[in-house]
């Protein structure tokens, strides 16, 4: 995990999300730089897969973004990091935080 990772502001995000070609796993914490996924033992260090989320029921439109699970806690979940983030859903990301940390 980078320094920049490491310094994201984390905020809880509790919530369904869709692993493309996998399916639907639950959430934890997001960051514009990533977000904590439950998950048992679906991937390794270093996976890359597709993620789509809103980041709230009522949003238009969905993210969708390429992440790679940076660390795993074994039996609990995973770690990723976001790698193809558009300027404008980390925008959305940005804001989301700011409105909920505050």
């Amino acid at each position: 995990m980078t320094d920049d990772q490491c310094a994201s502001k984390r905020v809880p995000f509790i919530t369904d999300i869709d692993i493309v070609g996998v399916g639907k796993r639950r959430t934890m914490d997001l960051s514009i730089g990533g977000m904590y996924i439950e998950m048992v033992a679906d991937f390794q260090t270093g996976a890359e897969f597709e993620l789509r989320f809103k980041l709230a029921d009522a949003d238009p439109d969905e993210i969708r973004v390429r992440a790679r699970v940076l660390y795993i806690h074994p039996g609990i979940g995973a770690g990723v990091s976001f790698l193809n983030l558009s300027v404008q859903n980390e925008e959305k990301i940005r804001k989301w935080i700011d409105r909920g940390s505050n």
